[in-house]
């Protein structure tokens, strides 16, 4: 990967930047500033072909990492079209949601936030970035949104309908008392998504969420079976209009515009495809990504996982495979907190679809468990199997390298 060079903005000029470089993601009024990018955008392998220029893309630059390779070579193409199951909406996890009033048959209107978004404003001192902890030290000396590649692409895509955007539909898992966290959401991340939705014991139109009953109590230990109705009910309802689908908790921040360029990337539409090839347009078949952080369970590297703690990513394949394919037979009634391991069980046992390796060329992660300052912060102990997150992690780098300067998502960040 080329080295970009980025700007160096004194700390006046970086906060003016509120509307398009500043969130709020962080405890109390930690503000992170992400920096754009100095120079032209590097024209990928994928616009060559859509421009017209193929006799510049060798077969020598198709290709993934041998690892990846390896890891996508087990799963099968899948049709992609679309399979009802729903067996009229009588049994979980196809029962569907509630409306404000408790009956079935809802449907929650995905694309309203998108449409309507709420203000964003700061406080005078988070605009002034007052607090420069290990929070703002990775996020300003080494993440940032690629806004430079973004706008590109947007441009791209509105002079050319046959070049339109990845379209990510985004859900949060939650549920009634924590309803306070959705705003921030909602104001900052969540109104990218293509489509969104929060997935709760209550449904509420003006903050987006929807109940959407399961099998079993509604508790943390119980999880499973939420998640498991929660795709059900986006596959039954979304599938068609939407690429790619991303589930998190309450509590993670997504950069859309890195995560849509990451999805958009020579590197996932050729792994998408088998690894050999781009795909064509008007693809029918595909193969299953399932993308995330990846964590060795218990240090076992035959049954890695993506943590569910920034939350995961996959594409219609896996969403089609998951639903169709793995969750009639695998552990059904199961209850249990380990959502993110079982559906990595699932895709594993029943699919052979295995978590991609996302790290960038550099070996920076893309999705992080933790916020921005643990992962500068965090050194192993001499004994790895005395903390859990290092007996987990799998060749992991530290500092400032942890973490891809496009990172795209973040775990345990709380609103102000």
């Amino acid at each position: 990967m080329v080295a970009v060079r980025r700007k160096k903005k004194n700390q006046s000029s970086a906060c003016a930047l509120v509307v398009k470089v500043i969130v709020v993601i962080a405890i109390a009024s930690l503000v992170l500033v992400f920096a754009t990018v100095d120079g032209k955008r590097k024209q990928t392998i994928a616009d060559r072909i859509r421009s017209g220029r193929v006799s510049e893309v060798s077969e020598k630059e198709l290709h993934l990492r041998p690892s990846n390779q390896e890891i996508i070579s087990t799963a099968p193409m899948v049709d992609l079209a679309y399979v009802d199951v729903t067996n009229n909406h009588d049994k979980d996890p196809h029962r569907g949601a509630k409306d404000e009033r408790g009956d079935f048959g809802y449907k929650h209107d995905e694309k309203a936030l998108r449409s309507n978004p709420p203000s964003f404003q700061l406080s005078s001192s988070e605009a002034n970035c007052d607090n420069h902890d290990s929070n703002y030290r990775m996020l300003t000396e080494k993440v940032y949104v690629d806004v430079a590649a973004h706008e590109a692409r947007e441009h791209e895509a509105e002079d050319d309908t046959r070049k339109p955007r990845a379209k990510i539909f985004c859900m949060v898992y939650t549920i009634e008392k924590n309803h306070d966290k959705i705003p921030t959401i909602r104001e900052t991340w969540g109104n990218k998504c293509d489509g969104f939705m929060v997935a709760s014991d209550k449904t509420d139109k003006s903050l987006g969420t929807v109940n959407i009953p399961h099998e079993g109590p509604e508790e943390y230990n119980n999880i499973w079976q939420k998640v498991r109705s929660m795709w059900s009910y986006v596959y039954d309802n979304y599938y068609e209009e939407y690429d790619w689908f991303h589930i998190g908790g309450d509590d993670l921040y997504l950069i859309i515009e890195n995560l849509r360029l990451y999805l958009e990337s020579d590197e996932i539409q050729l792994a998408a495809n088998g690894g050999k090839s781009l795909p064509k347009a008007g693809s029918t078949q595909q193969l299953p990504l399932f993308l995330g952080r990846r964590f060795a369970e218990q240090g076992n590297y035959e049954r890695i996982f993506n943590s569910g703690g920034s939350g995961y990513t996959i594409n219609k394949a896996a969403l089609k495979s998951l639903i169709v394919t793995a969750f009639p037979t695998c552990v059904p009634h199961l209850k249990t907190f380990a959502e993110d391991v079982m559906v990595a069980q699932c895709f594993r046992n029943k699919i052979q679809v295995f978590p991609f390796d996302t790290k960038d060329d550099n070996g920076g992660e893309r999705y992080m468990p933790f916020q921005p300052g643990h992962h500068l912060t965090y050194r192993p102990p001499r004994d790895p199997t005395s903390d859990w997150y290092a007996k987990y992690s799998i060749d992991i780098k530290y500092g400032l390298d942890h973490c891809s300067d496009k990172s795209v998502a973040f775990h345990y960040i709380k609103p102000p």
